[in-house]
């Protein structure tokens, strides 16, 4: 089987640090391919950022799709998305055939089976504002218990120029004292791994949202299901 995984940021370091957390997830018979937005932001943290991944990330997929035919090599099994809010992934949805798992999607999903309200963490001053949106167009306000912000830079905190683990472990502790949460979901994929690395240490479940989503691709290209056949 192969999997795409897919960035919407246009730091390639981002990417690679995502491949180099999942790849020990991956059965044998399971390759990983990488694909990096070409244009936009180096961390999508902005509505304007997300207005541009979402025509970023169309040609990313398309350009990896077509480098895989015109190799000869067999297509892709399943698209991992990994970009927590996801923009443009119906787009992406309605262009291929293989099933396309979204980030937060796949974690929230994986949080609603644990518990009955969720707390998110993520980094960016933005991102509350814009993953209430998503709350209220996914009609789960009522399940979603509260966001915590990790301050400072997306991209230092992914490349481990801040010490992101403490920083993440104190929003996680603070989201849980301030919200009461069954499941918090550390969420983006400048804090991925960081969800893993605090399991088992706080009172409840926590979620990496990179594991979550990336076991849900797993999954559905097991499963063998494409759109259309």
């Amino acid at each position: 089987m192969k999997i795409l995984v897919l960035n919407g940021n246009t730091t390639v370091a981002v990417t690679e640090r995502m491949i180099a957390a999942l790849n020990p997830l991956c059965p044998e018979n399971v390759q990983l391919i990488g694909a990096t937005a070409l244009f936009g932001m180096p961390y999508v943290s902005t509505r304007a950022a997300v207005a541009v991944a979402a025509h970023a990330v169309q040609d990313a997929a398309r350009a990896a799709v077509e480098r895989e035919q015109a190799a000869g090599r067999a297509p892709f099994d399943a698209c991992f998305y990994a970009c927590f809010g996801e923009p443009g992934i119906e787009a992406l949805r309605a262009e291929h055939t293989f099933p396309v798992v979204g980030m937060a999607e796949a974690s929230i999903l994986t949080a609603l089976q644990l518990g009955e309200r969720f707390a998110i963490v993520t980094v960016g001053a933005a991102w509350p504002a814009m993953l209430r949106d998503l709350m209220r167009r996914t009609a789960l306000e009522a399940r979603c218990a509260g966001i915590a912000v990790v301050p400072g830079d997306a991209l230092a905190v992914a490349t481990g120029r801040e010490d992101g683990l403490k920083l993440v472990r104190a929003a996680v502790d603070e989201a849980i004292v301030r919200t009461a949460p069954d499941v918090v979901i550390v969420a983006g994929a400048a804090l991925a791994g960081y969800g893993t690395a605090l399991a088992g240490q706080v009172p409840v479940p926590v979620l990496d949202s990179l594991t979550a989503g990336f076991e849900q691709a797993l999954a559905l290209a097991r499963l063998g299901l494409r759109r259309g056949g």
